[in-house]
C-alpha cells in the first residue's frame, strides 16, 4: 500500500511503518482541534489549512484501488494515478469555516463534490458533513456513483443501482470516534476488492468502524483479525 501525502520535518515515521510512504515536505499539514460533548456531538475547528497537494504518481500497472482523502483542500482535484478503482472521502472537501475558525459545512456540497465525483466510483461521508446528507447522496447516486453514507452509532446506508439499503451499526464502546470514518471506508475498499459484494464489504467495514471508536488515536486502528473477530463474535 502507498501513501502519498505531506510530512512535516522531523515527522515520526514509525507510526506510518508497513506503508510505502511517498512524501513531500510541508511547512504546516491541515490540523484542527476537536472537542466533543456528553452525546459524542463534535466541536471541530481548523489550526491550519495546510500546504496544497499536487500528486503525480508513475506506476507500473494501475493501482487495485485509489483512495482520495483530503484532510480539507490540499487537493482540488483528482490526483493523476492509474487505478482500477476510485474511492473519495468527501469528508475534507465538505468543510468549510466560519469567521472564528469553526468548521462548518460547504454552502453548495454537490459544487464542492463535484471536481472528485467520477461515474462508477465509490464516495463516503457522514451526515455530519453536510446539511443535507441523504440529498447529496441520492445526487451523488444519481451520476452512477456507489455512496457509503454513515451515521455513526446508527450505521450506514448504501446507495446504488437505485437502490438504498440501510445496515445496522455493530455494538462497540466508544471512546474516541476520530478517524472511525477513515478505517470504515478502507475496510470497505479491502473486502470489496477480494469479494466484490457490496454487502460482505459493508459489514467487514461496520465493523472495522466499530473497534475504531473504541481506541484512542492510531491505537484505535484495527487489524484484520480484530474484525474478522468482532464479525464472528456478532454473527455467534
Amino acid at each position: 500500500m502507498t501513501l502519498v501525502t505531506r510530512l512535516t520535518k522531523g515527522y515520526d515515521r514509525a507510526v506510518l511503518a508497513g506503508l510505502d510512504v511517498k512524501s513531500a515536505p510541508a511547512e504546516l499539514p491541515p490540523r484542527y482541534a476537536n472537542t466533543y460533548d456528553a452525546s459524542g456531538e463534535r466541536t471541530q475547528s481548523l489550526l491550519a489549512p495546510g500546504d496544497p497537494l499536487d500528486i503525480s504518481l508513475e506506476l507500473e500497472s494501475p493501482a487495485d484501488a485509489l483512495i482520495v482523502a483530503p484532510a480539507y483542500h490540499e487537493l482540488r482535484s483528482l490526483p493523476h494515478v492509474r487505478y482500477n478503482l476510485l474511492a473519495v472521502s468527501l469528508q475534507g472537501i465538505l468543510r468549510t469555516t466560519d469567521a472564528e475558525g469553526r468548521v462548518r459545512p460547504a454552502t453548495d456540497p454537490a459544487a464542492a463534490a463535484s471536481p472528485f465525483a467520477r461515474p462508477g466510483s465509490f464516495v463516503f461521508f457522514s451526515e455530519e458533513d453536510t446539511a443535507e446528507p441523504d440529498g447529496l447522496a441520492q445526487a451523488l447516486a444519481a451520476l452512477n456513483i456507489t455512496v457509503l453514507l454513515t451515521r455513526g452509532y446508527r450505521g450506514a446506508t448504501l446507495y446504488a443501482s437505485g437502490q438504498v439499503a440501510h445496515f445496522d451499526a455493530l455494538p462497540a464502546r466508544p471512546v474516541d470516534p476520530t478517524g472511525a470514518g477513515d478505517c470504515f471506508a478502507t475496510a470497505f475498499l479491502v473486502r470489496y476488492i477480494e469479494t466484490r459484494s457490496l454487502t460482505d464489504a459493508l459489514r467487514f467495514a461496520l465493523a472495522a468502524g466499530a473497534l475504531a471508536v473504541e481506541g484512542f488515536g492510531l491505537a484505535g486502528v484495527p487489524t484484520r483479525t480484530a474484525i474478522e473477530s468482532r464479525l464472528a463474535r456478532v454473527a455467534a
